[in-house]
């Protein structure tokens, strides 16, 4: 590439375009490629005036203005015949504002023209002139709003529009006409609400157009007319409600996403034009049915995606057509029952997934024709048993997963027709025992998971096993026999079982590599025999008191934290040669550790929360001299005497945070390639960091009073900089000249003398990304004091007492994302102060004292996705003062004073998914009164005085604690029932259950501190059939009612305690079979039996008993069946 050159008379200006200079800038190529490098330093300089000479002899040219600062683009680039050389242009990430309508007024050659990452706002009409050559435009990641309807006119060349990641909002209707030759059009993340009918019609040639990620709601038959070519249409993460027949009537499309939209019903006629469709996207809707002569036209699809609806059935001819699919994903779902047949006529399907349905059987012949699959998944499913014949048909099968099932058995033939198989997965069932020979068929089976049950031993014989998965079993100790002729195992985990020694059949897997058995009662690491080929060792949470080594002479990572380790015995891993990670951190280890760690490959030693009290300059002498990462986080070290680090040469990283260090520099020098160092929470007066290493990048000091040298950063180059507790009420003005090229994470934080910036304080740091200021006494900050963070990404300045902000003090922080000023005792926001913030996409505003917020406060903010304006002083809010942010998806309003909003409040919110308006003055609250109604997700009213709330069917998670509320009204149908799944209303005046039983999706009920009196087991049961927690303690609760009571095996939580019940009345809670956490104390019965608790929940897995004054020879009488059951006692938070 050549690079351009000024002449020789201007060589001053060759890459810089300045005020004294610009008006004779020439710049030179004669080369085929050039690269223009443009700092503009103001709107009002002519770039016009700037010359370029092209004077290649051959060729046409291609120009490359990237990472430079134009704010526009010069005509003058295509003046003087250059406008017949140039074919291509690239201004990508050049700060472009907007397009002259004269630039390419002579870009006659031009073909390719490359503008994304730029900030233009508007597209003219006729803006691209006379450049009817070009084929390909790249308008991408730009903040166009406005664009003309004559935008592209002339361009019928033009094959690729790339406009995504704009703000178009709406398209005029004949925005494409003319474009006969465009092939791709790209309009993804623009917040397009409607398509006008016929927008597309010119565009016969187009086969990819992207529409995703913006706000659709309804697709005509008109949308998509005369497209004979499309064949990637692309409407994902949309708010599609409504499709009509024939809207894809195009005989060339063979890709078409429609998932995450909010379809409910998908018409009969919907694709039966669609002939040449070989894959379908319809994921995460809501459909619940599908008609079964919907796929009766797409002969030729190869995949269909319907996984994340609310299918409840699938009619048994619903795929008859489908004879070339090959991939079938009907995952989360409610499909409770499958006929056998259904998949009869997918002969050449290869994976098919029916994960998280809710499948009981799977008997009948259900896979007989699947003769090719290979991937199969049924695990989250209700799932009893696994015959001979349930997977029949399945003979090329090489992955299934049967996880978290309710599988108590398995029949010791039941693979030995799948001998293809190589990841089986058992996870989460109740499997007691195993046949030694149940896997001896699978001759190629690699991955086996069988965690999560109930083994007490374990013996296979599996030879091709490579990776075996046996924790959370209740295994206490192996057999000779449990792992015979696995010699290909090379990874095995046993965490959270009961064994407590290393056990010693591992010595015969002679290929086992990795070994986990975290969270055991293991007390000694000694082995008989030796691991040879063992590099991985986690002993994590044991009761491990004496380790020795001598048995595992390769290994590489030791974890032993959280152990009961007192001392290192002299040479311990002096036979460890290889050892390269050892994790000795949480144990009780006392100081001053010498002679204890002869080993020079330990690269990574980790001591933290052991009381070591005190470190000598011979506690690491064993080390090598490269130690990459030392930490002795919270290890009571006081002193680090004279310099114990010395013999490590080179150290990367290390961690003295949560001691109480006074000093560092001297203590530790020598340590030349330390890149991080982190002493937070000590009492550290810190010295000159270069005495430590002039490679530092990472320093984190806190505590109450670090003292900060005035020469802190010379000789060095930091990239983060976290000064947490420093006590300073200036730094010099040179403090960071140093690091100014460098610095890209600053934190001054927790210094209460710290109460003003000066203008200057941030001059050398233009490279700063994240900076935080917060807790400090910061009482004004002056306009222009952050201008030179031009690259500014996040900004904290929380707990300051500022009370008052300018409105110019964001203006050059262009590029912030997040923008945190809690605390800060602000009363009003000045008009325009976020206006230069337009990529800002997190605002929190919370604890402060605003009362009001100005219309057109957040005009600029389209990005804008979460907003907290918590703890204020708000009472009322304007209609329009949302207006502009359409992207808003969580708005934080609660502990305010507002008591009613405007219908129209949040009406253009189009993608609101949670508000929180929680501790305000609400008495009453109408969701369905308002704009936002459909689109909300999630909505906290808690601690208002609420007595009447009426929500909206598409409202799936509401809390509403702490209120006055006796009934909750919801505005459903039968075609629009409620989608509520979590509901929580504690604290509250119910005294019965009818209302709460109309939200039949409820998954989370929390109803704890209401007046209940009676437990309605009947209706909660028969339906609430998706129920899996249910909270209704202290409630007053006397008997319970059973009256048309039904099974019910969603519910595994249930809390009744502190209520008035006389008995555990099993005969109604025991309808709730799956239950694994039961509450129940603080009831009056004094007695209950175990015998019948365990055999009507064999699923148990903890009872909670606070509340009640048991007696002592009761709860002995509960001892021994609870731990021969495995069963806990579940304390509450």
């Amino acid at each position: 590439m050549g690079f351009a050159k000024a002449s020789i008379l201007l060589a001053i200006c060759a890459f810089t375009l300045n005020a004294t200079c610009l008006a004779n800038d020439v710049f030179e190529c004669d080369e085929n490629e050039c690269q223009f490098e443009l700092q503009r330093t103001g709107l009002s300089e002519d770039a016009n005036s700037t010359k370029f000479q092209l004077t290649v002899e051959n060729g046409l040219v291609s120009v490359s203005f990237a990472q430079s600062v134009l704010f526009n683009i010069p005509a003058s680039l295509f003046a003087d015949g250059n406008g017949m050389k140039i074919d291509k242009l690239d201004a990508s990430a050049s700060n472009v504002l907007a397009i002259d309508s004269r630039t390419f007024a002579n870009a006659s050659a031009l073909e390719y023209l490359n503008l994304q990452q730029n900030y233009i706002t508007e597209l003219q009409n006729n803006v691209f002139g006379n450049a009817t050559k070009l084929i390909s435009i790249e308008l991408q990641n730009n903040k166009i709003a406005d664009i003309g309807e004559s935008s592209f006119q002339g361009l019928a060349k033009l094959d690729k529009l790339q406009l995504s990641f704009n703000r178009l909002g709406s398209l005029p209707r004949k925005l494409f006409a003319g474009l006969r030759r465009l092939n791709k059009l790209y309009l993804a993340h623009n917040g397009i609400i409607e398509l006008p009918d016929r927008l597309f019609e010119d565009l016969s040639e187009l086969t990819v157009l992207d529409l995703s990620y913006n706000d659709i709601k309804k697709l005509t038959g008109n949308t998509f007319v005369d497209l004979p070519q499309l064949n990637t249409l692309e409407l994902q993460h949309n708010r599609i409600t409504t499709v009509e027949d024939n809207t894809f009537s195009m005989p060339n499309l063979t890709h078409l996403d429609l998932s995450n939209n909010r379809l409910k019903h998908l018409p009969k006629k919907l694709i039966r034009h669609t002939v040449a469709l070989l894959e379908l996207v319809l994921s995460n809707n809501s459909v619940d049915h599908l008609d079964r002569d919907l796929f009766e036209n797409v002969c030729y699809l190869e995949t269909l995606k319907l996984d994340h609806n609310k299918l409840r059935s699938l009619d048994g001819a619903l795929f008859r057509t489908l004879g070339k699919l090959e991939y079938l994903y009907l995952e989360n779902n409610n499909l409770r029952q499958i006929v056998p047949g259904t998949f009869d006529n997918l002969k050449k399907l290869r994976e098919l997934n029916l994960m998280n349905n809710g499948l009981t059987s799977i008997d009948g012949g259900l896979f007989l024709n699947l003769r090719f699959v290979t991937y199969l998944r049924l695990d989250r499913n209700k799932i009893r048993n696994v015959t001979k014949g349930s997977l029949g048909g399945l003979v090329r099968l090489k992955q299934l997963n049967l996880d978290q099932n309710k599988i108590k058995t398995i029949d010791s033939e039941i693979f030995c027709q799948h001998q293809l198989l190589r990841t089986l997965s058992l996870k989460g069932n109740k499997l007691t025992r195993i046949a030694p020979e149940t896997f001896n068929c699978l001759l190629e089976l690699f991955d086996l998971d069988l965690s999560s049950n109930r083994l007490e031993n374990i013996s296979l014989s599996v030879e091709s096993l490579r990776e075996l998965d046996l924790s959370n079993n209740r295994l206490r100790k192996l057999s000779d026999d449990a792992f015979l002729k696995m010699n290909s195992l090379h990874t095995l985990n046993m965490d959270n079982n009961l064994l407590d020694v290393v056990p010693s059949v591992i010595t015969k897997l002679p290929n086992l590599k990795m070994l986990s058995l975290k969270n055991n009662n293991i007390n000694s690491t000694a082995l008989d025999g030796h691991a040879e080929k063992l590099w991985l060792l986690r002993l994590s949470n044991n009761a491990i008191n004496h380790i020795i080594f001598k048995s595992y002479p390769n290994l590489i990572k030791l974890y032993l934290d959280g152990n009961r380790i007192k001392a290192i015995p002299e040479n311990t891993f002096s036979q460890t040669r290889k050892l390269n990670v050892l994790d000795l951190a949480e144990n009780q280890l006392t100081g001053p550790l010498e002679e204890s760690f002869f080993n020079y490959n330990i690269n990574e030693l980790r001591l933290d929360g052991n009381p070591l009290g005190h470190i000598t300059n011979t506690s690491f002498a064993g080390l090598d001299r490269f130690v990459e990462v030392l930490s002795l986080k919270n290890t009571n070290l006081s002193d680090l005497g004279d310099n114990p680090f010395h013999h490590i040469d080179i150290m990367k990283k290390l961690d003295l945070s949560g001691n109480s260090l006074s000093k560092i520099g001297t203590n530790l020098r020598g340590t030349y390639y330390l890149r991080e160092l982190h002493v937070s929470d000590n009492r550290v007066s810190i010295q000159e960091l270069s005495l430590i290493s002039k490679d530092l990048r990472t320093v984190s000091i806190s505590a109450i009073d670090v003292v900060v040298p005035d020469n802190l950063l010379e000789n060095v180059t930091l990239n983060q900089l976290h000064l947490i507790g420093s006590q300073f009420s200036g730094l010099p003005t040179d403090f960071f000249q140093t690091n100014k090229e460098y610095l890209t994470d600053l934190t001054i934080s927790n210094n209460k003398e710290f109460t003003k910036l000066p203008a200057n304080f941030f001059k050398d740091l233009s490279e700063l990304e994240r900076l935080t200021l917060a807790n400090n006494s910061l009482v004004t900050l002056e306009p222009g004091v952050f201008d030179p963070l031009v690259l500014l990404q996040l900004m904290n300045i929380s707990n300051n007492p500022l009370k008052t902000l300018d409105t110019k003090l964001f203006n050059k922080t262009t590029r912030l994302t997040t923008l945190i000023l809690r605390n800060v005792n602000v009363t009003h926001l000045p008009l325009g102060i976020f206006d230069s913030l337009v990529d800002l996409v997190t605002l929190d505003l919370g604890g402060n004292q605003i009362s009001s917020l100005p219309n057109g406060i957040f005009r600029k903010q389209y990005p804008l996705e979460s907003i907290s304006l918590e703890g204020n002083a708000i009472e009322q809010l304007d209609p329009a003062v949302f207006e502009g942010v359409s992207r808003l998806k969580k708005i934080d309003l609660s502990h305010n004073k507002i008591s009613t909003i405007h219908p129209q409040l949040f009406a253009n919110l189009l993608q609101i998914d949670e508000l929180d308006l929680g501790y305000n003055k609400f008495v009453s609250f109408d969701l369905t009164a308002t704009g936002f109604q459909n689109a909300l997700s999630s909505l906290t009213l808690d601690g208002n005085g609420l007595t009447s709330l009426k929500i909206s069917p598409t409202l799936e998670i509401l809390s509403a604690d702490d209120n006055q509320l006796s009934t909750i009204e919801v505005n459903q149908a039968k075609e629009s029932p409620s989608v509520l799944t979590q509901l929580s209303a504690e604290r509250n005046r119910f005294t019965n259950f009818d209302c709460f039983v109309q939200f039949k999706a409820l998954t989370d009920l929390h109803l704890s501190f209401n007046k209940f009196t009676e437990l309605d087991t009947g209706a909660i049961s028969s339906q609430l059939q998706a129920l899996r927690e249910l909270s209704v303690s202290d409630s007053h609760v006397q008997r319970v009612k059973t009256d048309g009571i039904n099974e019910q095996d969603a519910l595994t939580y249930l809390d009744i305690s502190n209520n008035n019940l006389t008995s555990l009345e099993l005969d109604a809670f025991g309808k709730f079979s799956s239950l694994k956490i039961f509450v129940f104390g603080g009831n009056r019965f004094e007695t209950f039996s175990i015998s019948d608790l365990l055999a009507a929940f064999e699923d148990l897995e903890s009872i909670g008993l606070e509340g009640t004054q048991w007696k002592c020879d009761f709860l002995r009488t509960l001892d021994t069946p609870m731990r021969a059951s495995f069963i806990g006692e579940w304390l509450k938070k």
